[in-house]
């Protein structure tokens, strides 16, 4: 078995240059996060990026939160005010707050539809649905999705596992008219820095200087199979730069939040039966300035933790609110903070950020004080990142000396037009447990309709690991991309790797291709070998449908179990 585990990590690395095009929705969900790999993304993370369809630049609704932030928002309003819609990618990066790198990374997700001529702005209502049934061997489940100006039906999805009688579902729908909106079913809410309330997905590496200040969408409603943190109703009012939410839910959490947005700033405050937090963020000539302060009040009783420890920012709970009579901590008034800032130097990036969070007030075992900093390096060819985390994660009355240093380095060389080199460095060093060190590197090719990419990956903990990978793909008859029409043709990909690890603790997880709506990223331990072959195929239905069908076919290959996977989709757009 190692004598093959060798021939195909052998060839691999012979192999090395070939490719694949990261997905759409991949690359802007890693750049709304700052997240420096797929591996960090959550799965609703991603959903909410693929379901979404296009935010229009010149009538940008609520839903545009979703991608853009409330400065860029603001400075949207001011440029159309002053110089009418946008009509073209070069003019939308010279408006404050966006640039190439962010038009290039969410550009799939924008569209720049206007019936207005240049100098004019564009008022008129818009439509749009989608329509997706899902299909796998291991759960069913059909979405709906429809937005308009008026009105939006954000989800409807089941699940069902085969043998269980446990059935998992998501619904939401929305009413409103631009300036007030009323939400029922499920959602996330997300304000300030996520010391008050944050519900789903939180990146807790803080891998990139873009990931030092999070991004805040307020309520959104969720359409996944995991089911959601919220579920009960929801509203927001907006006159002119303030707006107002409130919340409840069938757990009888509640919520209010209150914010003033300007062109360079931004000012909120949220209130809970438990908990009041304010938030701030400041853009001026370059410089971002973020920073949030919240006071919990915890009932309850003294307890021991579990010698668990967080890894990262983290809210008062999974649902964004406290659990007060989950943390067993003591009872009285305590206090987070967090001040983060980024200066922009053009092409390069310099962040800080500095975090206090005890534990009686995060509802853990253990509380988080941690200074990082890190800075980014941009050439026409290269760029080089580097960030460190240094934080102290008490155990209150067992362990309060636990520390932790994290490292993260990352090199990128566009070697020619269609050669592109990765690679990648992380370290975590503990003084209460083994430390975990990670070495990648990428080498992706692009050219034409062609695709590839080869990877060789190895770490250590209480043990060596290595995986590594080649994938191949092919795009062919691609059409619709540009003049209005709607998209046709087909892609496939076909991958196979292996992986050898010397246990769980040095495991290595990867990203891998799948169908919108499903995030695949196992973890690869034990010795084993791996291939997937994925495929979609579009075609438009008259002037008005798109029908996309997706597979994915998969085959772990190990000592003591093989695992068959089989998944079909299909999609219909309007």
């Amino acid at each position: 078995m190692k004598r093959a585990l060798l021939l195909v990590l052998g060839a691999i690395v012979a192999l090395g240059a070939a490719a694949q095009e990261e997905d759409a929705a991949v690359k802007a969900a890693m750049y709304i996060n700052g997240a420096s790999s797929a591996e960090e993304l959550g799965a609703d993370e991603l959903e909410r990026i693929q379901v979404l369809g296009k935010v229009r630049v010149n009538s940008p609704g609520r839903n545009a939160r979703a991608l853009l932030t409330e400065y860029q928002l603001a400075a949207l309003e001011d440029y159309r005010r002053r110089c009418g819609d946008i009509f073209s990618w070069e003019e939308l990066a010279l408006v404050d707050g966006f640039g190439k790198e962010t038009v290039e990374a969410l550009r799939p997700y924008l569209s720049l539809w206007s019936d207005n001529l240049p100098g004019a702005v564009d008022t008129l209502p818009h439509f749009r649905a989608d329509l997706l049934v899902r299909a796998t061997e291991k759960n069913i489940g059909t979405k709906l999705k429809a937005e308009g100006k008026h009105w939006q039906v954000a989800g409807a999805a089941r699940s069902k596992a085969w043998g269980s009688r446990d059935y998992d579902w998501t619904a939401s729908a929305e009413v409103g008219n631009g300036r007030w909106s009323v939400l029922v079913g499920d959602f996330n809410v997300r304000y300030g820095q996520g010391l008050g309330i944050w519900s789903g997905f939180s990146m807790t590496s803080l891998s990139t200087v873009d990931a030092f200040i999070k991004r805040p969408t307020g309520l959104r409603s969720v359409c996944s199979f995991t089911p959601s943190q919220h579920r009960g109703l929801a509203g927001e009012y907006r006159f002119g730069r303030w707006s107002i939410s409130a919340f409840g839910d069938l757990q009888r959490n509640a919520g209010l939040h209150a914010s003033r947005v300007s062109l360079r700033s931004q000012l909120g405050l949220t209130v809970t039966p438990t908990l009041a937090s304010t938030d701030f963020a400041i853009n001026y000539k370059g410089i971002d300035l973020v920073g949030e302060i919240a006071f919990h009040e915890t009932p309850g009783t003294e307890a021991e933790g579990d010698g668990k420890s967080s890894s990262g920012l983290s809210s008062p709970s999974s649902s964004g609110l406290s659990s007060p009579s989950s943390s067993g901590l003591s009872r009285g008034s305590h206090v987070a903070a967090i001040l983060a800032t980024k200066f922009n130097l053009g092409p390069h990036k310099l962040s800080f950020q500095t975090r206090a969070i005890p534990s009686a007030f995060s509802g853990k075992k253990n509380g988080e004080y941690g200074l990082a900093t890190g800075a980014l390096w941009k050439s026409r060819e290269m760029k080089l990142s580097l960030t460190g985390d240094a934080s102290l994660l008490p155990i209150p009355q067992k362990d309060p000396g636990r520390k932790q240093l994290r490292i993260y380095g990352s090199w990128q060389w566009q070697m020619s037009e269609v050669l592109v080199l990765e690679t990648r460095f992380t370290g975590r060093y503990r003084n209460w447990e083994p430390s975990r060190s990670d070495l990648r590197l990428d080498i992706k090719y692009l050219n034409g309709q062609w695709f590839g990419a080869s990877r060789i990956e190895g770490d250590y903990c209480d043990g060596p690991g290595v995986l590594g990978y080649m994938e191949i793909g092919h795009k062919g008859n691609q059409t619709g991309s540009s003049g209005g029409a709607r998209p046709q043709g087909w892609a496939a990909y076909f991958r196979m790797g292996a992986f050898s690890t010397s246990g769980w603790s040095s495991r290595i997880y990867c990203y891998e291709r799948d169908a919108p709506g499903t995030f695949t990223v196992p973890a690869y331990y034990g010795e084993g070998i791996t291939t997937s072959l994925y495929g979609n195929w579009k075609s438009s239905i008259g002037k008005r449908f798109t029908i996309i069908l997706f597979a994915r076919a998969g085959y772990i290959i190990k000592k003591s179990l093989s695992s068959p996977t089989l998944r079909i989709q299909l999609e219909i757009k309007t």
